[in-house]
């Protein structure tokens, strides 16, 4: 199942260095059932500045024995190696033992990593059952995914309303994709009441995050004067933006209005 956006459930971004207090340590602790700091384990303190170092054999051999020790913040981050094949070989079926043993101890990001795994596989009930629960620990890329499958009914009934509150709360968390979707709804009605305006408003928000869809939406809004005023400038400016990063509605547009612009 392609991961995209606009097709698919999202997966984690994977970024290049750890951190013991990082944003998203502090995102996954309120998934935890166990709330202590996940710095307190010397395996994992020690794997972490292999991590940072390069040293990637060194920081999996770390990782497994604070993962054997019931380290959930290991276990997750061990399963991300065996996931990447880095500092030991790739592997899936380990990559999913150890990402589920953390998602069984509330870890936010490894139970959403688990959706998407059961995603994949087109599994749609277990995907949704473990999204939920990444959703309620406030993790936004896993609102978003859970509001997806509520507006495409995969793994639960159809819903436009639950897609709605979702959305809404990726969205206020600045979720450039979760906005662009909320600002859909608005558009067509769905889930929430008729609003240009309010459809307007989330595809700026989107837009200036760089989502391409909410880009050429805000343009054409822009281009009828729906939700906004009627601004040609605008409407280029946006349509523009979108076209740089290849979306093809955008391009055509572009195309299609060579005559008009200077």
């Amino acid at each position: 199942m392609d991961a995209n956006p606009k097709t698919g459930l999202q997966h984690t971004p994977t970024g290049t260095a750890l951190s013991l207090h990082s944003t998203r340590s502090s995102i996954v602790a309120r998934g935890r059932r166990d709330a202590s700091s996940a710095a307190g384990n010397p395996h994992y303190r020690q794997a972490v500045a292999h991590y940072n170092a390069g040293n990637f054999t060194e920081a999996a051999a770390s990782f497994r024995l604070a993962a054997e020790q019931n380290h959930a913040e290991s276990q997750y981050l061990l399963s991300t190696l065996y996931d990447e094949g880095q500092g030991l070989p790739q592997d899936p079926t380990q990559a999913a033992h150890w990402e589920r043993k953390a998602a069984e101890q509330g870890h936010a990001y490894a139970q959403a990593n688990l959706s998407f795994r059961y995603y994949a596989a087109n599994d749609f009930a277990e995907a949704f059952a473990w999204c939920q629960r990444a959703a309620y620990s406030q993790l936004a890329w896993a609102q978003y995914n859970l509001g997806l499958m509520y507006r495409k009914g995969e793994g639960v009934p159809q819903n436009d309303i639950e897609a709605a509150h979702w959305y809404r709360l990726a969205a206020e968390q600045n979720f450039p994709e979760a906005q662009q979707k909320l600002a859909e709804l608005y558009s067509f009605g769905q889930g929430v009441p008729l609003s240009y305006t309010r459809a307007a408003a989330w595809y700026r928000k989107a837009a200036e995050q760089g989502n391409a869809e909410a880009q050429f939406q805000l343009g054409h809004l822009h281009a009828i004067g729906q939700g906004v005023e009627h601004d040609y400038v605008q409407s280029r400016h946006w349509t523009r933006q979108a076209a740089l990063q290849g979306h093809e509605q955008a391009l055509r547009e572009l195309k299609r209005r060579e005559y008009r612009d200077p």
